[in-house]
């Protein structure tokens, strides 16, 4: 008679509950990364909910460019713009220079010249300077604290303390005297005085012309002449 194979030893019952428990619970390591990876997604989905509108908007703002670029832009009327824009020009120690009809050089000078933006040829001028050397050799200086000088028509229009010299002594005064100098004339519609080695002169207005060299002080005129006294031999 055969004898019987060996029984098999049972699996012990508390290796079976120790190895299930070892399944169930999990170590502190994987639980401390299930907890970052759920604080990362919920960050994720935060900024998604700012991102994702600001996308949209930024999305229809380049389309609706899109359709406005096939548009022409209608220009700008004048007289809409601000009249803050439309500045003048400003030029500090302007110098002007040029000739007469007898070729004669004049030369006009000023601290400040502005010309409005509307109306080029206007120069509008501070402490101008006016001189011109005549042909005989003489010459005549102008000055006043403002005026204005229009380039194409060649006339200077000084206001304010207008004074007039010659270099042979002679002095002339008023508070407005215009000069023409493509015809070399001079009036004034104010008093006027004058003064020279012989005497002095005032009256309520100036008339002068260059061409035939004649000053005529329109009245009522006042004339004082300087007397010498007659010397002994």
């Amino acid at each position: 008679m055969e004898p019987l194979p060996p029984l098999e030893k049972p699996a012990e019952p508390a290796k079976r509950a120790s190895s299930g428990m070892t399944r169930l619970v999990r170590p502190a390591d994987d639980a401390a990364e299930t907890v970052a990876q759920s604080t990362r997604h919920s960050s994720i989905v935060r900024r998604l909910r700012l991102i994702l509108p600001l996308i949209a908007v930024a999305i229809i703002a380049v389309m609706l460019a899109w359709s406005d670029m096939d548009k022409v832009a209608a220009p700008v009327k004048r007289e809409d713009v601000s009249p803050q824009t439309m500045g003048k020009n400003e030029l500090l120690n302007p110098k002007f220079q040029s000739e007469d009809t007898n070729k004669q050089p004049y030369t006009i000078t000023a601290d400040r010249a502005f010309q409005e933006s509307q109306d080029l040829d206007r120069v509008i001028l501070e402490k101008p300077v006016a001189d011109i050397a005549l042909k005989s050799g003489a010459w005549i200086a102008i000055k006043a604290k403002d005026g204005e000088y229009f380039q194409g028509e060649q006339k200077l229009k000084l206001n304010g303390d207008v004074r007039m010299f010659h270099d042979k002594g002679y002095e002339i005064t008023s508070q407005k005297i215009d000069l023409d100098v493509t015809n070399q004339t001079a009036q004034s519609d104010l008093p006027v005085s004058g003064q020279g080695p012989s005497g002095t002169i005032e009256g309520t207005g100036l008339r002068a012309n260059g061409t035939d060299s004649t000053v005529i002080f329109t009245g009522p005129a006042k004339l004082i002449l300087h007397t010498t006294k007659a010397t002994t031999p």
